[in-house]
């Protein structure tokens, strides 16, 4: 691996503070500015709707800072509890709740794996797939004798000439940067996390289609 130069670190550590600072900032606002709402708010009917979006913009926040640790330790962090078997449906369909993502079928066998860790990479696929894609995703999955596959397929309308480069941390390729925020590391994180178990996560186009698979270790 080549090193950078004290310029290119520069930019590289303005550009992380900056990305994170901003993506970070909608979050906090949001959940302080509820909160002043519900402090003055007389209604009980409005604290139903304030607190399920206080809630939610705060574990939007915590799952920034969640990225961000993943992140720092990608090549060493390793989980100290023992892997169990995992309904990757029941977790696909989770994800994928309130959203147009059509979920066909269903895997043949359980994954072995953690499940906190499986929703995570599941998440961030479900967030891409929604953000990029330019018709509703497909779920689908794939078994064999070894592992268990959940297969995202994303409709796009033109050729995504940097996809790969889309595993390198704080990468943002062209669609992220006019079509939506983000930090750029929910793809790494995702095989990060998939590795862990003994899995991967490949991602490439076939036509008009971006095929995510999340692949991991079939239970016994």
């Amino acid at each position: 691996m080549t090193a950078l130069g004290p310029e290119a670190l520069e930019f590289v550590r303005d550009r992380v503070i900056h990305v994170v600072g901003h993506e970070l900032r909608t979050p906090l606002t949001t959940v302080r500015g509820l909160a002043e709402l519900l402090v003055d708010a007389p209604d009980e009917e409005l604290h139903e709707t304030l607190i399920p979006a206080l809630i939610r913009n705060a574990r939007r926040a915590e799952r920034l800072l969640d990225d961000l640790l993943i992140a720092a330790e990608i090549h060493t962090a390793r989980p100290t509890d023992p892997a169990a078997p995992v309904d990757l449906g029941a977790l696909v369909a989770d994800s994928t709740a309130d959203t147009p993502i059509a979920v066909e079928g269903a895997p043949a066998g359980s994954a072995l794996a953690h499940r906190d860790a499986v929703a995570h990479a599941l998440d961030h696929l479900v967030d891409n797939a929604e953000q990029y894609g330019d018709a509703p995703s497909t779920v689908r999955f794939e078994d064999d004798e070894g592992s268990v596959t959940v297969v995202v397929e994303t409709p796009v309308d033109h050729e995504l000439a940097d996809l790969q480069l889309s595993f390198e941390l704080f990468f943002r390729g062209e669609q992220a940067v006019t079509r939506a925020a983000g930090l750029g590391i929910g793809l790494p994180v995702a095989r990060a996390l998939a590795q862990m178990d003994g899995g991967d996560l490949t991602i490439g186009q076939d036509g008009d289609t971006v095929v995510a698979r999340l692949t991991l270790p079939r239970a016994r």
